[in-house]
């Protein structure tokens, strides 16, 4: 039988039509320290939920320009790996001069970093471009008027706020997702007009974060974890794979009065993660590490505080969730992230430790101050609702021409290299 066979034996059948090509929102990321990541996969993986009328290509800046990266011709390893070593071992201390030769060394290449992105782009022909690379946002705006002229331009800011000058914020883009007032604050300062700066509510968060949780998480993860409404839990979280100070920093708390009980949250760290559950062991129950997980949430929920460093990712997080904070600050804060803890001091969202001796001490406080506790829920409840996740979708669909919320053809997937979940820091 024939295809002519089948059509006279089914006249009325025809051929199912190709739905038209959905249009991509190009979207750079660089893989230096995991917010960025982060954030990157909060947005597909809200995008694919909503069936947005278009999708997202991710374009690693590191692919991109791999051939011209003279930190990997020096060190072996590329410049985002260089960059995540520094995080992990606390080689921040002089951060700030080692991020300004970075800068220069973008703007001494830049005319060949443009042509190399400028292919990229030519080759994809996106209906919109974001950013959410810090440093070569210059270079990306510039790169977009030659490659797609007329083709909206970007930046998402996965910090609190920038660190200008060239971090996060160039002028004459044709728009800013930022977070907080300080940024929209610095957004005019680099000359953007107000129609171009888009204050969201907060941070992007994962839509695993919604809805927040209620009363039943925080006692249905107690239980899982054998313990009681009354007892007093601090949950430890210092980014995705978590760091050895942890160690001390759970022993110094238990010590601190026997009713503490810690969640150690360890991340992807296998090596620590060991070394957790044999210190563990020493404390009868009272200590409970954990690995890898994607139940942040319900452990930040079960918690009376969290402890961390003040990432823009876990902070937003722990806000979210309601449960307030204690963050460390000190000279190896990274300078981006600096004024999350001034943030939380000003803002009344928990308490901020100079050293890490301080900090055993400082979550004792809340542990054992409702009336402290109190007054720091009190302002985090005071802070706007987020729902960055879903008004970033809706502006970007704007950009693009179509509504985020519409229902339409399966779409807001990745298109390119997968982007692996990673916690964030």
């Amino acid at each position: 039988m024939t295809l002519a066979d089948l059509s006279d034996l089914a006249p009325s059948m025809t051929p199912p039509t190709r739905s038209p090509q959905l249009p991509e929102v190009a979207l750079f990321l660089v893989d230096a320290g995991g917010g960025h990541r982060s954030t990157v996969n909060a947005l597909l993986a809200a995008a694919a939920e909503r069936g947005c009328p278009w999708r997202f290509r991710v374009i690693s800046i590191q692919r991109v320009l791999d051939s011209m990266d003279v930190v990997r011709r020096v060190t072996g390893l590329p410049i985002e790996e260089v960059y995540n070593l520094l995080i992990r071992r606390q080689w921040t201390a002089h951060l700030v001069p080692l991020l300004r030769l970075l800068q220069a060394a973008i703007w001494a290449l830049r005319l060949p970093l443009r042509k190399r992105i400028v292919r990229e782009l030519q080759s994809l022909a996106p209906a919109a471009v974001v950013s959410v690379a810090p440093n070569f946002n210059a270079i990306l705006r510039d790169a977009v008027r030659e490659a797609c002229p007329g083709r909206p331009f970007a930046i998402l800011l996965s910090d609190l706020a920038d660190f200008p000058p060239h971090f996060w914020i160039e002028p004459e883009v044709n728009l800013v997702f930022v977070g907080t007032d300080r940024a929209v604050e610095q957004a005019h300062a680099a000359g953007l007009s107000p129609e171009r700066i888009a204050r969201t509510s907060g941070m992007v968060l994962h839509p695993r974060f919604y809805p927040r949780p209620g009363s039943e998480v925080r006692a249905g993860v107690r239980r899982e974890l054998g313990l009681s409404e009354q007892d007093p839990v601090a949950a430890l979280l210092f980014g995705g794979k978590g760091c050895g100070e942890m160690l001390g920093l759970a022993t110094g708390l238990l010590r601190e009065d026997d009713r503490f009980r810690v969640v150690a949250l360890c991340g992807d760290n296998p090596p620590l993660l060991t070394r957790m559950a044999s210190l563990a062991a020493e404390w009868r129950g009272r200590l409970h590490p954990l690995g890898f997980t994607d139940r942040v949430r319900d452990y930040m929920a079960a918690s009376d505080v969290v402890a961390m460093k003040p990432g823009p990712g876990s902070l937003a997080e722990a806000l979210h969730v309601g449960t307030p904070v204690v963050v460390i600050r000190n000279r190896r804060t990274i300078p981006q992230e600096r004024f999350n803890a001034e943030l939380v001091a000003e803002r009344g969202l928990g308490l901020v430790a100079g050293t890490w001796d301080e900090l055993p001490r400082s979550i004792a406080r809340i542990l054992t101050d409702a009336a402290l506790r109190g007054r720091f829920r009190a302002g985090i409840a005071a802070l706007p609702e987020n729902r960055a996740v879903w008004e970033v979708l809706d502006r970007v669909g704007a950009l693009v021409g179509a509504r985020a919320d519409e229902s339409g053809p399966s779409g807001g997937t990745m298109v390119g290299p997968p982007a692996h979940d990673v916690p964030r820091t």
